[in-house]
Protein backbone atom coordinates (compact mmCIF):
# COMPACT_ATOMS: atom_id res chain seq x y z
CA UNK A 1 0.00 0.00 0.00
CA UNK A 2 0.78 3.41 -0.17
CA UNK A 3 1.63 3.51 3.71
CA UNK A 4 4.29 0.59 3.18
CA UNK A 5 7.58 1.52 4.03
CA UNK A 6 10.28 1.52 0.94
CA UNK A 7 13.99 1.34 1.10
CA UNK A 8 14.37 4.42 -0.38
CA UNK A 9 13.08 6.14 2.64
CA UNK A 10 14.79 7.76 5.48
CA UNK A 11 14.73 7.90 9.27
CA UNK A 12 16.90 10.76 11.05
CA UNK A 13 19.42 9.30 13.84
CA UNK A 14 21.06 11.29 16.65
CA UNK A 15 25.05 9.68 16.27
CA UNK A 16 26.10 11.01 19.81
CA UNK A 17 24.36 14.41 18.81
CA UNK A 18 24.75 14.70 15.31
CA UNK A 19 22.06 14.25 13.26
CA UNK A 20 21.93 11.74 10.23
CA UNK A 21 19.67 10.89 7.47
CA UNK A 22 19.48 7.38 6.89
CA UNK A 23 17.79 5.42 4.26
CA UNK A 24 16.16 1.78 4.84
CA UNK A 25 18.32 0.06 3.13
CA UNK A 26 21.25 0.68 5.24
CA UNK A 27 19.09 0.01 8.09
CA UNK A 28 18.34 -3.43 6.58
CA UNK A 29 22.31 -3.94 5.65
CA UNK A 30 22.87 -3.11 9.70
CA UNK A 31 20.50 -5.82 10.42
CA UNK A 32 20.86 -7.95 7.76
CA UNK A 33 18.13 -9.47 5.52
CA UNK A 34 16.94 -12.20 7.28
CA UNK A 35 17.57 -14.40 4.75
CA UNK A 36 20.04 -17.50 6.03
CA UNK A 37 23.10 -18.19 4.29
CA UNK A 38 23.38 -22.06 3.43
CA UNK A 39 26.25 -24.82 3.52
CA UNK A 40 26.04 -27.45 1.79
CA UNK A 41 28.14 -30.38 2.71
CA UNK A 42 28.90 -33.57 0.55
CA UNK A 43 30.03 -36.87 1.81
CA UNK A 44 32.46 -36.16 3.82
CA UNK A 45 33.78 -34.24 6.94
CA UNK A 46 33.15 -30.42 7.65
CA UNK A 47 33.07 -27.61 9.49
CA UNK A 48 29.72 -26.12 9.68
CA UNK A 49 28.52 -22.77 9.05
CA UNK A 50 26.02 -20.31 10.49
CA UNK A 51 23.18 -20.79 9.05
CA UNK A 52 21.73 -23.81 7.41
CA UNK A 53 23.73 -26.78 6.60
CA UNK A 54 22.52 -29.61 4.14
CA UNK A 55 23.47 -32.30 2.07
CA UNK A 56 23.93 -32.60 -1.86
CA UNK A 57 24.32 -36.18 -1.21
CA UNK A 58 23.99 -39.76 0.49
CA UNK A 59 27.13 -40.95 3.07
CA UNK A 60 28.64 -43.60 2.14
CA UNK A 61 30.32 -43.69 6.01
CA UNK A 62 29.98 -42.27 9.81
CA UNK A 63 30.65 -38.63 9.05
CA UNK A 64 32.11 -35.69 11.90
CA UNK A 65 30.66 -32.46 11.11
CA UNK A 66 32.27 -29.76 13.61
CA UNK A 67 30.83 -26.98 15.25
CA UNK A 68 32.74 -23.43 14.23
CA UNK A 69 35.73 -22.44 16.43
CA UNK A 70 34.46 -20.13 18.66
CA UNK A 71 36.50 -16.85 17.80
CA UNK A 72 34.37 -14.56 15.74
CA UNK A 73 31.25 -16.20 16.94
CA UNK A 74 28.35 -14.18 18.87
CA UNK A 75 25.55 -14.73 21.26
CA UNK A 76 22.77 -15.89 19.28
CA UNK A 77 24.35 -17.09 16.08
CA UNK A 78 22.49 -20.28 15.05
CA UNK A 79 23.48 -23.14 13.32
CA UNK A 80 20.92 -25.41 11.51
CA UNK A 81 21.56 -29.09 10.62
CA UNK A 82 20.09 -31.30 7.92
CA UNK A 83 20.96 -35.05 7.98
CA UNK A 84 21.83 -37.17 5.28
CA UNK A 85 18.79 -38.99 3.76
CA UNK A 86 20.49 -42.08 5.16
CA UNK A 87 21.87 -40.95 8.64
CA UNK A 88 20.12 -44.06 10.16
CA UNK A 89 23.01 -46.49 8.15
CA UNK A 90 25.65 -43.92 8.52
CA UNK A 91 24.91 -41.44 11.62
CA UNK A 92 26.60 -38.19 11.77
CA UNK A 93 28.86 -37.02 14.78
CA UNK A 94 28.46 -33.40 16.10
CA UNK A 95 31.05 -32.02 17.34
CA UNK A 96 32.61 -29.37 19.37
CA UNK A 97 35.59 -27.26 18.02
CA UNK A 98 38.55 -27.13 20.84
CA UNK A 99 36.73 -26.67 24.18
CA UNK A 100 33.08 -25.80 23.44
CA UNK A 101 30.46 -28.16 25.11
CA UNK A 102 26.91 -28.52 23.93
CA UNK A 103 23.65 -28.25 26.01
CA UNK A 104 24.36 -29.22 29.10
CA UNK A 105 28.03 -27.88 29.73
CA UNK A 106 29.15 -31.33 29.57
CA UNK A 107 29.24 -32.91 26.12
CA UNK A 108 31.48 -32.21 23.52
CA UNK A 109 29.62 -33.89 20.70
CA UNK A 110 26.34 -35.83 19.83
CA UNK A 111 25.23 -37.92 16.89
CA UNK A 112 22.61 -37.61 14.58
CA UNK A 113 21.17 -41.03 14.26
CA UNK A 114 17.91 -40.92 12.07
CA UNK A 115 17.30 -40.59 8.33
CA UNK A 116 16.47 -36.81 7.85
CA UNK A 117 17.35 -35.84 11.26
CA UNK A 118 17.56 -32.20 11.84
CA UNK A 119 18.47 -29.98 15.06
CA UNK A 120 19.36 -26.63 15.57
CA UNK A 121 21.61 -25.15 17.89
CA UNK A 122 22.76 -21.67 19.12
CA UNK A 123 25.77 -20.20 20.33
CA UNK A 124 25.05 -18.97 23.86
CA UNK A 125 28.32 -17.71 25.12
CA UNK A 126 31.94 -18.71 25.49
CA UNK A 127 32.36 -21.91 24.15
CA UNK A 128 29.08 -22.71 24.66
CA UNK A 129 26.22 -24.09 23.08
CA UNK A 130 22.64 -24.59 23.05
CA UNK A 131 20.33 -27.29 21.61
CA UNK A 132 16.62 -25.73 20.57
Amino acid sequence: SASDIASSDELLISDAGTIKRVAMSGIKTFIGNGVAPVNTIGDANATLAVGINVTSADATAPRTWTLPASAGMTAGEAIIIKAYANAGEHAITIAGSGDQTIDDGSTSSFKLESDNAAVTLYYATDDFWVIV
